[in-house]
């Protein structure tokens, strides 16, 4: 999985970098943020759609974890 950086301008705003903007098929997306993380879908996506997504990148960062903690042994 392909993981993005990107920084807060001086007017808080954020670059959403071009192969993102370039993946999604529709013109209108929905942000879905919490303290530390956030959710970035196509307006109108199935609760369920997103989750199913969610569990894919959920099993992707488990396993990054996981080698995380396996270097630092």
């Amino acid at each position: 999985m392909v993981k993005f950086r990107t920084t807060v301008d001086k007017n808080g705003r954020i670059y959403i970098a071009k192969p993102l903007r370039q993946s999604c098929i529709a013109n209108t997306i929905e942000i879905l943020p919490n303290a530390k993380a956030a959710v970035i879908y196509e307006a109108g996506t199935r609760i369920d759609d997103i989750l199913s997504s969610l569990r894919v990148i959920m099993a992707d960062l488990r396993n990054r974890a996981r080698q995380e903690a396996e270097q630092d042994r």
